[in-house]
Formats: structure tokens, C-alpha cells, sequence
């Protein structure tokens, strides 16, 4: 059986293409991408130390974050950026900041070996679910991660 021309040229073009003009030799092995690991920037929980607690207010509720003395910086400053995230709304999907769905508002106090993120619900109606979402929060988080550990 004969092949048409144009078969064996089409196979030759590919082939080339392949090795060549496409940027590599058959020996040579694709590159995996890099894993590139993203660090939540409201996540206090990320520094060496930190643990979290819940204490209900009379609008709602706070986590508080406390440290060794080597990361107390770090939890302020990752506290920070926890309540501005939540305040804007804006942020990645799965940043801690973004976290907390009650529909509220948040200011960090500072607390002698950490931070104190005070949510004040939108409504009174909305206190005990803000309560009991943030109880939620504190019970699953885990140091080094804010990931649900459920």
C-alpha cells in the first residue's frame, strides 16, 4: 500500500515540530510548573504560636489571637488585614478574612500578647448567627493554617 505525498509529509511537518521548532529534543522531558504556595495575609493563624479563641459581645462576637512574643507583629499585622478584608469584601475567595458571612463589621483592638478582631453584627437580628459562625470559626481553625479542619 502507498501512502499519498502530502500523509508523509504531514507526518514528517509534525515530527520536526515536535522536536525542533517546538522548543526540545525527544530526550528531553517536559518541566512540571512550579508549585507556588500562597499565604493567606488575614490569616493570623499562619505564625509560629498563634492560637485562636471566641468571646461573644452584645452585637457579637470576637476572635482572639495570641502569640509568642517572635510573632506578635505579624498576628497584628495579619489581624489587620483579616478585618479591612472582611470590612471591604474584597479579597481571595478563601482568604480568612473572607470568611465570616454574617453580614458584619470588624475592628482590631490590640491585647497584650496578640489581637482582638471585634465583629459587630449589621443587625441585631443577625448577633446570634454572628456568634455562633465566629464560635464555628475558632473551634475548626488550627495553627499554621486557616483552613476548616472539620
Amino acid at each position: 500500500m502507498k501512502l499519498p505525498r502530502i500523509a508523509i509529509l504531514a507526518a514528517c511537518g509534525l515530527a520536526a515540530c515536535g522536536l525542533a521548532a517546538c522548543g526540545g529534543s525527544a530526550s528531553e522531558k517536559p518541566h512540571p510548573a512550579p508549585i507556588t504556595a500562597t499565604v493567606d495575609a488575614s490569616c493570623p493563624m499562619t505564625l509560629a504560636g498563634t492560637s485562636v479563641t471566641e468571646e461573644d459581645t452584645a452585637n457579637g462576637g470576637a476572635l482572639v489571637f495570641v502569640t509568642s512574643p517572635a510573632s506578635l507583629d505579624g498576628v497584628r499585622k495579619a489581624s489587620a488585614t483579616l478585618a479591612q478584608v472582611h470590612d471591604q469584601h474584597s479579597g481571595p475567595a478563601n482568604a480568612m478574612g473572607m470568611m465570616i458571612g454574617t453580614k458584619s463589621t470588624a475592628v482590631v483592638e490590640e491585647v497584650p500578647t496578640g489581637s482582638r478582631i471585634v465583629f459587630t453584627a449589621a443587625s441585631p437580628d443577625d448577633t446570634a448567627a454572628l456568634q455562633n459562625e465566629l464560635r464555628m470559626h475558632a473551634s475548626h481553625l488550627q495553627p499554621g493554617s486557616c483552613e476548616m479542619k472539620m
